[in-house]
């Protein structure tokens, strides 16, 4: 990858900030996971805990869907977290969490150390420093400090598959050794295993790929660089989902499960996308100012309220620098030259992959998600890419360090990360007590409700089978799916013990429920689960009894 040339520059990064960069940063994240709480979110609850369990002991045909549609999420990226839960103390699990996932930083430092050097020299590790503390503090990366949101876990692959680039841009930007084209690929496969480990993570892909059509080389060359690319993205994504994309095919016709089900049509999942987009823009005009609309009103692209400034004020910039642009193209060549002077031609390379590959990945997410968290690489990045563009902006020196400082300043002291849930540690991580069973070997449980529950499974005896007969997937209604078919045909079959397990919140929903499959509510018979995971919640689990309707006297 070059990384031995690339070292031996005047300007390589000083030993104390590389040991603090690489020991002291992560170090800190660890001990900062610990200080948040111990996460207690959504998708914990529902199947960040249940996925990899089901996927190691071999339950995924066995328990119905009780993580709802997120029960076909691939379980890889998840069996790292299940095995420390399982074995770990969870103060333990939260330091390991947030050390790996400060470990953005000492790639960010490098990344912004290559786009610095032609601008400060041996100034810049100090500067780039700086600039990536200030791109991991955003809202979206602290709230995930210490949890298996895991957008800041698949950030290390993507930071990692830029810095490859990066490492290479002079022998790319001149064109001069053919090797290098393993540089490309292997930022590919990065790519590629952070988009195979989490779908929302291919509008990285899509964008670093894309993005080699805008730097300067001949566009026989640019072409060349976009297969390479595209090839490694493939491979890496084989390598990390190819084996669940694969199970998918097989069992449901559909590699993406549920999701593009209007076009896969698989009979076990209605026709429709499934996709979630609440937060998609209503509109064009919504779409072309969203940055301003999510800064004023954060709920525009998010669940719950946080404040974070980088990516609007990024946004703000690059439309000056836009007008700026077109401004100097009617500008005679002299006027050009004079009002800004020569960039570096390593420079420009570095800084064009980077603008183009945050812009085209910025658009994709706007137009699949438009849900912030899925951006957590961008909000990184902003930092650097207001620093950037207000150098190319300001051709005073101190008025662009004023200007630069000023920003960074500004989006620290704005920032407010969301709080997804969080409970005080404790020596268990979860704190399940399972009701006690007379016939675990016969019994099944049905769920109900759309409330994430699934994360109780793993504590209850093996041979107890779950059903998820209501939830946002699955549920009694006139059209029903192939699942809900197979699980009519599941609960006219048990001939053992039946229970309900439900959110007290949820009760006529689970009523409802079990009505549609001919059973009732046993009220004498139900037990109150409050787990510790739930300690921040008021309304319980509840674990009844439910038995056949013509048996009701």
């Amino acid at each position: 990858m070059l990384i031995a040339d690339h070292m031996d520059r005047p300007t390589k990064i000083p030993r104390l900030l590389r040991v603090t960069a690489w020991l002291l940063i992560p170090a800190a994240f660890g001990v900062l996971a610990i200080a948040m709480g111990q996460d207690a979110g959504w998708d914990l609850r529902n199947y960040h805990f249940y996925n990899p369990y089901a996927f190691l002991h071999g339950r995924m045909d066995f328990d119905m869907v009780p993580a709802q549609v997120a029960n076909f999420y691939n379980p890889l990226l998840y069996v790292p977290f299940y095995t420390m839960v399982s074995h770990l103390p969870p103060r333990a699990v939260g330091f390991l969490l947030g050390a790996v996932q400060g470990l953005n930083f000492p790639l960010l430092f490098t990344i912004v150390h290559h786009l610095l050097t032609p601008l400060h020299g041996r100034k810049a590790a100090l500067f780039a420093f700086v600039i990536a503390l200030a791109g991991v503090l955003g809202a979206g990366n602290i709230s995930e400090i210490g949890t298996m949101s895991a957008d800041n876990i698949v950030s290390l692959l993507i930071l990692a598959s830029i810095l490859i680039v990066l490492v290479n841009s002079g022998q790319l930007a001149v064109e001069r050794r053919a090797g290098v084209i393993a540089g490309v690929v292997g930022a590919g496969v990065m790519a590629g295993l952070a988009a195979g480990l989490k779908q929302p993570a291919v509008i990285f892909a899509v964008g670093l790929c894309a993005a080699f059509l805008a730097v300067p080389a001949s566009p026989k060359r640019r072409a060349l660089y976009l297969l390479w690319f595209g090839l490694g993205v493939l491979a890496g994504i084989t390598m990390t989902g190819g084996y669940w994309m694969y199970n998918l095919w097989v069992k449901f016709g559909n590699p993406f499960f549920p999701y593009f089900n209007d076009l896969f049509q698989s009979p076990m999942a209605t026709p429709g996308s499934y996709r979630d987009e609440r937060f998609l823009p209503r509109g064009a005009l919504e779409a072309v100012f969203f940055p301003v609309i999510f800064a004023k009103d954060p709920l525009h692209t998010a669940e719950i309220y946080f404040r974070d400034l980088r990516i609007p004020l990024l946004y703000g910039l690059l439309i000056s620098l836009a007008l700026h642009a077109f401004n100097r193209l009617r500008a005679p060549a002299a006027d050009r030259h004079i009002a800004h002077g020569p960039v570096p031609s390593v420079f420009g390379f570095q800084a064009r992959y980077l603008l183009a590959a945050g812009v085209v990945s910025y658009l994709a997410w706007l137009k699949l998600f438009a849900i912030y968290r899925y951006i957590v690489v961008i909000e990184m990045l902003a930092p650097l890419g207001i620093w950037l563009v207000l150098s190319r902006l300001l051709s005073d020196r101190r008025l662009r360090m004023a200007a630069g400082s000023m920003a960074m300043l500004l989006i620290l002291a704005a920032t407010r990360p969301c709080i997804w849930g969080r409970v005080p540690w404790s020596d268990d991580y979860f704190g399940v007590t399972p009701p006690a069973l007379k016939d675990p070997g016969h019994t099944m449980v049905l769920m109900a409700g759309v409330d994430p529950m699934a994360y109780v499974i793993p504590f209850f005896p093996e041979s107890v089978r779950f059903v998820r007969i209501q939830s946002y997937f699955t549920g009694p209604s006139d059209k029903p799916n192939g699942y809900d078919r197979l699980m009519h045909q599941l609960v006219d079959q048990q001939s053992g013990p039946l229970y309900i397990l439900y959110r007290s919140y949820e009760e006529n929903a689970a009523r409802a429920a079990l009505r549609a499959y001919g059973l009732q509510l046993q009220d004498s018979h139900c037990l109150a689960m409050r787990p510790h995971i739930e300690a921040g919640l008021k309304d319980p689990l509840l674990f009844c009894q439910a038995m056949r309707q013509e048996w009701k006297e």
